[in-house]
């Protein structure tokens, strides 16, 4: 994400700009500081950016004031305010700010602000979208956007089921006696090949009007999408097929990997596929926390996180990820993670793992 630091003190920028760039878990460039909101707002008439700190108290004009001239420029930029005030919060948010941090910053309330962010601008920037096509989001919540990254609407739920399966089989045409089966396995032959018909129909027009000419081919009875669509599930399976991971391309799946795949769709079709991924994924990110060079990173951090995320009972990946607390001496992270752990496997009448009870108690010997 681009951004930009707006402050008239200095050292404020530069204590921001150094945690900024820190933070690992986010692909961040920082496009320009300033000091004054005049040379802000030449600097936004000239480039995109997504997300601006923005002091609210400074000598030259008031921070609220400043965001509505900015936002008027650029109504997609996100404000994230800093200051050493509580009394302007109502306010920040009367401009619809991203976010309110109170100086001096905390790491983990600038991560806070930064998700918040970063998930905002999925609904309205699509990630390495080549002009004029369209780009379907499948890792997490599903949504298709079209050229301009507006989200398309579709018609009904059927219309955008059979969008999904012809988008994931369509190395290969599909017989319409498969389609009907996948689709409406509840209904008579007639009644299922009377909907098929009607959803092909709509969605042909949807993709029509967002400028696909053919986007539907029917050959001795088999439908394919005849469409190029760009989608993360590809970017994906990109990263996941090569030899070797750096931090780079770790990072990269990070980033990719926002949730299971059609995480929100119950089509049985999709389970399979599900599976496949989130494995892989595991697997990788596995594979670099066990290397040596991973011991110390905040990359590795932000893997096991990642880990738990996906599988949130696991011991090995709850060990690891205390360990590395202890190794980084964040003593206060440490007995929140464990007091985490207990009430989690206590809800399901589990106690904690002896291994990492144990380490736990060495660990207190030595605070």
């Amino acid at each position: 994400m681009n951004i930009m630091i707006v402050d008239d003190e200095k050292l404020a920028i530069d204590v921001l700009t150094i945690m900024v760039k820190q933070l690992a878990q986010f692909q961040i460039n920082i496009k320009g500081t300033f000091t004054n909101s005049t040379e802000a707002l030449q600097f936004l008439e000239k480039e995109i950016i997504d997300v601006v700190f923005l002091d609210i108290e400074m000598i030259d004009t008031h921070g609220m004031q400043l965001a509505k001239l900015l936002l008027h420029k650029q109504p997609s930029l996100q404000i994230i305010f800093v200051t050493a005030h509580t009394q302007f919060a109502v306010e920040a948010f009367e401009v619809e700010a991203t976010d309110y941090l109170l100086k001096p910053v905390h790491e983990k309330r600038l991560i806070i602000a930064l998700t918040k962010a970063q998930k905002k601008m999925v609904v309205t920037v699509a990630p390495r979208v080549e002009k004029n096509s369209l780009y379907a989001h499948t890792l997490g919540s599903f949504y298709l956007l079209d050229v301009q990254h507006n989200v398309i609407k579709w018609r009904t739920r059927k219309v955008r089921e059979l969008f999904l399966y012809l988008l994931f089989h369509q190395k290969r045409p599909m017989l319409n006696a498969i389609l009907l089966e996948e689709l409406w396995p509840d209904l008579d032959f007639e009644k299922a090949a009377s909907n098929l018909h009607t959803t092909i129909y709509h969605l042909r027009k949807i993709l029509k009007d967002n400028g696909i000419q053919d986007p539907i081919l029917l050959v001795n009875n088999h439908y394919k999408l005849n469409a190029q669509i760009q989608t993360d599930y590809d970017e994906l399976n990109q990263l996941l097929e090569q030899e070797q991971h750096d931090e780079k391309s770790i990072q990269q799946l990070l980033n990719c990997y926002e949730g299971d795949f059609l995480i929100d769709e119950e089509y049985l079709w999709v389970n399979q596929i599900r599976l496949r991924l989130k494995q892989a994924v595991l697997h990788v990110l596995e594979q670099y926390i066990a290397r040596p060079n991973a011991a110390h990173t905040l990359l590795k951090y932000n893997c096991l996180q990642k880990l738990l995320e996906l599988d949130e009972y696991n011991e090995y990946y709850m060990f690891q990820l205390f360990e590395f607390l202890i190794q980084q001496n964040r003593k206060q992270e440490c007995i929140k993670f464990f007091e985490s752990i207990e009430a989690k496997l206590a809800e399901i009448d589990l106690p904690v793992p002896e291994k990492i009870y144990r380490k736990y108690n060495e660990f207190l010997l030595n605070v």
